[in-house]
């Protein structure tokens, strides 16, 4: 079967050139926003997308990758324009694309470099299986005390319902994986998810953020920016942390629960959204419109439905089940054999009360396991009479923290070694291609040729 080939572009003689070029080897569709882009990635799931850097309406394709990355992760993006540039091609091969060609490309060229990503998304698709089962271990609502099960009942009924649901639950508990859970088992779950931390964006931000921006709306804006709201369209938004919103996000919000339509920031034309809204909460929102902080009209209009997440220590039960599951996903994530914790270890488990709750406990066992590497059994080799909750006990959650964020740099230093490892291979494929010829490697690439000489200067200093 041939695979599909989604164009966004809005030159559409390139484009109806394009699809009589490719017909042969490869079904196409196309479109000419980004927009529509996302609707078809939903809809017809492609295998491949051509996507144009510079859109005439404003649009960036750059900015594209970020939200069909956010769609499938998997996806290969080719990027296809008339303007080169070093810079241009490492930021989107940062980003995610599979790699940068210009429109003048020949046909058979880009016939290879199609099949090559292809074959890469094969390949990866492959070796990411087994982690695959994995996480979906982890995603799963693991327990089967009374309290848990209750709470899957009510994922199962409240999944086909529409209506405005609220989620109560302490930090940590896992409100946003009851979200994915509702939307997985729901009509909706072939459409997008998408979360938001409603504290996590400045509140001068946060109305661009949910509802997008228009091209000049305010300083900064470049281009038009679709928000969390059009994007989940036909999908479910979850917003969290609602209870921090002020008072203007909440009138804002309440209005777009009321009629189901927004403006874009600087726009004027009324958008129909048809999304379903989950909302959580690590507060009393009671509490909150007693003291004039909540709105009672949006408390109510958000509370049409309710699930309470319990906290670990009201489902200690739980605890082996969930240690069980976290030591299969902490020993894939370090190429470890799998374990099992000794008795007295996990004894101290059960006896602590976890107030950072399954986040807590997920922290603790990857670096339980990453330390147990040269031991037959995870231990935590501590005296008995020692507690988790102790100030001194060698396991913190703050040296959990340190630990991970040590792992974290160590990414980021191997992102940085890849890039320029992308910039190396970019340059020496043009210099390749022109026979060393400066001028015109410096004329396809768009740069003078003085920064080419530095270019490639740099990346010889980086191999020595």
């Amino acid at each position: 079967m041939k695979k599909l080939i989604l164009i966004i572009d809005d030159d559409l003689d390139y484009t109806a050139d394009l699809k009589l070029l490719l017909k042969k080897h490869f079904n196409t569709i196309s479109t000419d926003t980004i927009r529509d882009g996302m609707h078809l990635l939903q809809t017809k799931s492609p295998d491949l997308i051509l996507l144009d850097l510079m859109l005439r309406n404003g649009e960036s394709g750059l900015s594209a990758i970020d939200l069909i990355k956010m769609e499938d992760e998997n996806i290969p993006i080719i990027m296809v324009t008339d303007y080169s540039s070093v810079d241009t091609a490492i930021k989107a091969i940062k980003k995610g694309a599979y790699n940068y060609i210009a429109k003048t490309t020949k046909i058979s060229e880009l016939s290879i470099q199609i099949t090559k990503a292809l074959e890469h998304r094969s390949m990866k698709l492959g070796a990411s299986a087994l982690r695959e089962y994995v996480d979906s271990e982890f995603k799963a609502l693991i327990g089967e005390t009374p309290i848990m099960n209750k709470l899957k009942e009510q994922i199962k009924l409240f999944a086909n319902n529409n209506s405005t649901l609220l989620i109560y639950g302490q930090s940590g508990t896992g409100k946003e994986l009851v979200t994915r859970q509702i939307h997985k088992l729901s009509e909706r779950s072939e459409m997008p998810f998408i979360a938001v931390n409603c504290a996590a964006i400045p509140k001068d931000l946060l109305e661009s953020e949910l509802f997008g921006h228009e091209k000049g709306a305010f300083t900064g804006a470049h281009s038009r920016k679709l928000g969390k709201f059009e994007l989940a369209s036909d999908g479910t938004l979850f917003l969290d942390e609602i209870g921090e919103l002020d008072q203007k996000a909440q009138v804002t919000l309440l209005r777009v629960l009321q009629e189901k339509e927004f403006n874009r920031v600087g726009g004027s034309s009324l958008i129909k959204t048809d999304a379903r809204i989950i909302a959580a909460t690590n507060r009393k929102l009671e509490e909150l419109v007693r003291s004039g902080e909540f709105r009672e009209d949006l408390y109510y209009r958000l509370e049409i439905l309710r699930i309470d997440v319990p906290p670990l220590k009201a489902r200690k039960a739980d605890i082996p089940l969930l240690v069980s599951h976290f030591v299969k996903v902490a020993s894939q994530e370090a190429k470890l054999p799998i374990k099992t914790f000794a008795s007295e270890s996990l004894d101290l488990l059960m006896d602590y009360d976890w107030p950072g709750n399954i986040r807590e406990l997920y922290n603790f066992i990857m670096r339980a396991v990453v330390l147990s590497q040269n031991s037959e059994e995870i231990l935590l080799n501590i005296p008995d009479r020692q507690k988790l909750g102790d100030s001194n006990f060698i396991y913190s959650v703050g040296t959990i923290m340190e630990s991970w964020q040590d792992m974290i740099d160590e990414r980021k230093k191997a992102a940085d070694k890849a890039s320029r490892q992308v910039e190396k291979y970019f340059i020496n494929d043009i210099l390749k291609k022109y026979n060393n010829n400066i001028t015109l490697a410096s004329n396809t690439l768009g740069i003078d040729r003085t920064t080419l000489h530095k270019t490639i200067k740099r990346v010889k200093d980086d191999n020595k």
